[in-house]
C-alpha cells in the first residue's frame, strides 16, 4: 500500500516492524509524508470499497504513528494497494531503443534504490553514448557497467524482503545486534560512483 498525506510534521524516516508486515513513513518536504506497508501474502486482488478501513485493521498493532497516519486519511481513493512486481530482462536494449529504470530491472522498494538506479542508468546511458564509437557499443558497455549494481540491489531488496518472514522476535534480536553495520553492508557498494 502506498499514500500520501498533508501535513505530516514527520522529520525522519521511519521503519515499523511487525510480523510477515513492516509500515514505513518518510517525510518528503513541505510537511507532507509519503506511507507505504508492505505484508507478505498471497497475491489477492483488493478491492476499492473499504480498502482504508481494511488497512487500518490490519496495521492496528503498528502504534501511534501508523494510526496517525492511516486516521489522516479519509477516502478508501487515497490508497494505493498492489502487489510488487519485478522487472528483470536479459535485453536492455534492442538498435538503438534501450530501457532504464525500472522498465528494465524493476525491484522490491524495500531498499529505496528505483528512482536512484533509474538516475545512475541515465548518467551511465549519458557518459557511454558521448564517449563510445558507436550506438551498439555504448550500449554494451551501459549493460556491462550497470548490470552487477542492479543484480546487487536486486538481491539485497530479496534479502530484505525474505527477513520479513522470519520469525519476528529472530529478526528482532538480529537487528538489534547487528542492524547498523547489515544496513551498512547492504548500501556500501552503492557509494562509489556508478
Amino acid at each position: 500500500m502506498r499514500s500520501l498525506i498533508r501535513p505530516g510534521g514527520l522529520t525522519a524516516l521511519t521503519f515499523l516492524l511487525g510480523d510477515r508486515s513492516f509500515f514505513g513513513l518518510c517525510p518528503i518536504g513541505e510537511g507532507r509524508t509519503y506511507g507505504f506497508g508492505y505484508v507478505m501474502q498471497p497475491r489477492y486482488h483488493d478491492p476499492l470499497e473499504a480498502r482504508l478501513e481494511r488497512l487500518r485493521n490490519r496495521f492496528a498493532a503498528f502504534g501511534g504513528l501508523v494510526r496517525e497516519y492511516l486516521t489522516s486519511l479519509d477516502r478508501d481513493e487515497q490508497v494505493h494497494c498492489s502487489a510488487m512486481e519485478w522487472v528483470d530482462l536479459e535485453e536492455w536494449y534492442n538498435g538503438r531503443v534501450v530501457l532504464i529504470g525500472d522498465a528494465a530491472h524493476a525491484s522490491s522498494p524495500l531498499m529505496g534504490q528505483g528512482g536512484c538506479m533509474a538516475m545512475e542508468d541515465a548518467y551511465v546511458l549519458a557518459e557511454v553514448l558521448r564517449t563510445a564509437d558507436t550506438v551498439g557499443s555504448a550500449m554494451s558497455s551501459y549493460v556491462t557497467r550497470r548490470k552487477p549494481r542492479i543484480k546487487w540491489v536486486q538481491q539485497q531488496s530479496i534479502a530484505a524482503a525474505e527477513s520479513l518472514g522470519m520469525q519476528s522476535t529472530v529478526r528482532d534480536a538480529a537487528l538489534r545486534e547487528r542492524g547498523n553495520q547489515m544496513m551498512e553492508a547492504r548500501f556500501a557498494p552503492l557509494v562509489h560512483a556508478p
